[in-house]
């Protein structure tokens, strides 16, 4: 049947008929949600920003009977930083961490001495934790269950953040449901959003309170002051400035909104109860938080006494501006692990487009509406909220590095309605935008997250396209490789290598493996060191007579001139040579493979 014939039979409008009346309203939710379950399955527990620092301050204050920390400048303990925070979360999860069994946290809990943070470039050595079970994921030991059911718990805070966003677009557009779609889809196919929802963080619970606030105050932009309503927000706006110190801005968002209430309603016994439950409520439940901290620190946020521990940054706006913007659009849309981890240009290249496409819509949408009162004033609160949330991370960015797209999310709500806007203004299709979203929110786990965590594999022979060699360490033997050198030496370019490994027997000594490149008189070029996996799997959990595939990737560094590799084995962390021992039995120096490149 061809298309036309198609369109004539009504099939095509059939279909869009369907999706149009889809319920939306809790089928994005669940999506989200079912999203969310991949990305928790893919991303081991202390894999995101700050997560060991976060499970630091539930695991210290469910130690301590629900005492909180006090900051000081000994950054030993696991929370470092995190003690500044707002407790409300912690509180939560600790309700948790105690009702589960956790004796084995120490077991379980294993620093990676070389896991790279913050430096998404180079390769490798992803994993900041040893983890023995990456894949499928660890339900036997407590504390990783314990850990699964507190990112369950989490992620459902992302998807009641997910359904506000869609509640908020049908509360500024009633009769567009693809605005709503359009609106929701660029907040719950976000896989950043995801990842970080699916991860142990305070971001989950400030990030839905403040989504349910900003819907809130759009239904009272539209409909007035109902004293209900009033004290929701309240409630809401306390809770969130428990949460995190951005919850604490809504307040000042909210009253705001409240004036232009007034303003068109003359209701100022509405304004009234709005104010006074504000500021009520805000004492009665988040006040003695910063009353604590007046109390210890002087100051009533405990940010400067945080500084003062962890380090001031000198920098300007415009040198913040310059050296950090794309580092915050890109861990807006997708950087995965500890700042480390990026999917692919053509991804943020996408979004770039669509951003700008979107803010050159939004100016015509601006333009359209600017003479219907409770539209235009939505717009206005919106990009307010917007222009909150850049300020605070401008300036938060000056005194601290926090350039991290991750702080935009308790604003995600304002941000995915003044796009869904702009691309609505230029009759751009939800669908056109969902699906695609939607479709690299599901592949991104497999393609990006997961191939950095998961162990080498185990293979049952030697394959035909590797080269058969002998060198041994102690237990451990290399057996054979696969080594590609580029046809030419240039500065940036990578060599890939695969190392063939078998273990004699089971190790009851962890070490660790260097591989340097080195120029044509013996001298290391780079060197790389860490545990056989690229960093995931020490050798004390080898098993006997097995056969190890482990695949690196070289840089090449600039200037380099590298003749050949060597590869070597020494103690943890003692150090010390470990000659190997050629097949032929004899001692050699160091074990070295050439490179051959044409010079």
């Amino acid at each position: 049947m061809t298309a036309d014939a198609l369109a004539e039979s009504g099939v095509v409008l059939k279909v869009f008929e369907a999706l149009r009346g889809l319920p939306y309203q809790w089928l994005l939710p669940l999506c989200f949600f079912c999203l969310g379950l991949i990305y928790i399955y893919a991303a081991p527990h202390f894999e995101a920003s700050d997560s060991i620092a976060h499970v630091g301050m539930i695991k210290w204050i469910a130690d301590h009977d629900g005492a909180l920390p006090v900051q000081s400048a000994d950054h030993s303990q696991l929370y470092r930083q995190q003690a500044s925070q707002p407790p409300l979360y912690y509180f939560m999860m600790a309700a948790i961490w105690t009702a589960l069994d956790t004796g084995d946290f120490d077991e379980f809990f294993r620093l990676s001495p070389f896991a790279i943070v913050g430096d998404p470039m180079r390769l490798g050595n992803r994993n900041r934790v040893f983890y023995r079970q990456p894949y499928p994921p660890n339900l036997h030991q407590g504390t990783s269950l314990t850990l699964y059911v507190i990112r369950l718990v989490t992620l459902g805070m992302g998807t009641v953040a997910v359904a506000a966003v869609y509640q908020s677009a049908r509360a500024v557009m009633p009769g567009r449901t693809d605005f709503a779609v359009l609106a929701c889809a660029l907040t719950a196919f976000n896989p950043q959003f995801i990842f970080i929802s699916a991860s142990v963080s305070n971001d989950g619970l400030v990030i839905m309170l403040s989504a349910l606030i900003i819907w809130q105050t759009l239904v009272m932009l539209r409909d007035g002051f109902h004293t209900r309503r009033s004290l929701l927000l309240a409630i809401l706006i306390a809770l969130a400035s428990l949460a995190k110190l951005s919850g604490l801005a809504f307040a000042a968002l909210v009253i705001l909104a409240g004036i232009w209430v007034l303003m068109r309603t003359q209701n100022r016994r509405g304004f009234l109860v709005l104010l006074g439950a504000v500021l009520f409520i805000w004492l009665l439940i988040a006040g003695w938080w910063f009353l604590r901290n007046l109390a210890l620190y002087q100051e009533p946020f405990g940010t400067a006494t945080m500084l003062d521990y962890v380090g001031r940054r000198r920098t300007t706006i415009p040198l913040l501006l310059a050296g950090e913007f794309q580092g915050l659009r890109i861990s807006f849309w997708g950087l995965f692990g500890a700042f480390s981890i990026l999917t692919h240009d053509i991804h943020y290249q996408l979004m770039d487009a669509l951003t700008l496409v979107s803010a050159a819509g939004f100016l015509v949408f601006a333009a359209k509406h600017r003479r219907e009162g409770f539209t235009f004033a939505a717009i206005c609160f919106l990009v307010i909220i917007l222009a909150v949330a850049c300020l605070t991370l401008v300036w938060w960015s000056t005194q601290t590095t926090a350039s991290t797209g991750r702080l935009l999310f308790p604003y995600v709500t304002a941000i995915s309605l003044l796009m869904a806007m702009g691309l609505t203004a230029l009759r751009i299709p939800a669908l056109l935008v969902s699906l695609p979203m939607l479709a690299f929110s599901i592949a991104a786990p497999f393609l990006f997250i997961i191939p950095n965590y998961d162990h080498p594999p185990q293979v049952d022979e030697l394959p035909a396209s590797a080269r058969q060699t002998f060198a041994r360490w102690d237990e451990i033997t290399l057996i054979g490789y696969e080594l590609n050198p580029p046809e030419r030496v240039a500065s940036g370019l990578e060599i890939p290598l695969t190392l063939y490994w078998r273990a004699q027997r089971e190790s009851t000594v962890t070490r660790a493996l260097f591989i340097s490149l080195v120029d044509s008189e013996g001298s290391p070029v780079t060197r790389l060191e860490t545990f056989p996996g690229w960093g995931t799997l020490p050798t004390r959990w080898w098993q006997a007579n097995t056969i190890y595939r482990d695949d690196y990737i070289l840089q090449l560094p600039e200037g380099a001139a590298p003749a050949g590799l060597h590869i070597g084995w020494y103690p943890f962390p003692a150090g010390g040579d470990m000659p190997p021992i050629l097949e032929s039995g004899q001692e050699a120096t160091v074990f070295a493979l050439d490179l051959d490149i044409p010079s």
